[in-house]
């Protein structure tokens, strides 16, 4: 797909092979904004080991590699469309989300977050290697092979990936290098891309988390409220994504916050509107098996 900064595409099960027009960007009447950027990006790019093997430059594009992972498969179970902040450059080197964090141990998403909170068990030997357990983990989510209330895809709301801490690291290390006027023009479009991911992963109903203030604001409908950390952490940003009101949208803590970020998903999936759209998502699917 094609915007008029973003272009991206899906080239395997996990991987987005993105370019970003910087011409678009960064327009001429922004020629400062430009020169800051480049003044900015030999030190971006050397702030993680795997950003030379991702990043590209072609005269004004700049083109990447990114994740997000779908299952095409289908069961009876409600979609829970989880959206993060931006990829971890090693993890899209890995070809998997959160692939390892540290000394290549566990990432806390798996065990700390989405494990305690009651959405996502994903049994696995334990004397598996960093890339075989990423190996194993893609295949569960793809085929569904986890046991879960929901049928889980896993997207990004800012598709430059980052250095996972230090001073480029984050959404606020994207916006470090290219300045917060082409922020904001980069989020209308990524926004664009999320709910397209939506609109095909989690019609007609179901449900969809933002784990960053960037994403909740941008993804939220205009009657809901601005994301404020001590909402999330309250578990009160419920809300409609915007062009989807039937699509429930949750916010919660980062995921730099484990134990909040876990424990507001917990409680908010257990709300009333998600029992509603679980109940609805198992009788269509049986009005079809009858068909």
């Amino acid at each position: 797909m094609s915007g008029v900064i973003l272009s991206y595409r899906q080239i395997d099960q996990v991987k987005l092979l993105c370019r970003i027009d910087l011409k678009q960007l960064f327009p001429a009447t922004k020629k400062r904004e430009r020169e800051r950027f480049e003044k900015k990006w030999e030190a971006f790019l050397e702030s993680d080991f795997c950003n030379r093997d991702i990043f590209k430059r072609e005269g004004d594009y700049l083109i990447y590699h990114s994740e997000q992972l779908i299952p095409m498969k289908l069961d009876n179970s409600p979609p829970l469309l989880l959206v993060l902040g931006n990829p971890a450059s090693h993890s899209v080197k890995e070809g998997m989300f959160f692939s390892f964090e540290g000394d290549k141990k566990e990432h806390r998403f798996w065990k700390h977050i989405l494990q305690p909170a009651g959405i996502l068990d994903l049994p696995y030997d334990k004397k598996l290697s960093v890339s075989a357990l990423n190996k194993h983990r893609k295949n569960q989510l793809l085929n569904l092979d986890y046991k879960s209330t929901f049928r889980i895809g896993l997207c990004v709301f800012i598709s430059i990936p980052s250095a996972p801490s230090g001073p480029w690291s984050g959404i606020a290390g994207i916006q470090k290098l290219i300045g917060a006027t082409a922020m904001r023009r980069l989020e209308a479009e990524e926004s664009l891309r999320v709910i397209e991911c939506a609109k095909k992963f989690l019609a007609p109903n179901g449900i969809a988390v933002a784990f960053q203030k960037n994403a909740w604001n941008a993804l939220r409908s205009s009657k809901d409220r601005e994301y404020k950390l001590g909402l999330a952490k309250d578990g009160k940003l419920k809300g409609r994504l915007k062009e989807m009101t039937n699509v429930l949208l949750l916010g919660v803590p980062p995921t730099r916050l484990s134990g909040p970020c876990s424990k507001m998903l917990r409680q908010l999936l257990k709300v009333p509107e998600v029992s509603n759209i679980a109940f609805l998502t198992g009788l269509i699917a049986g009005m079809h098996t009858r068909r």
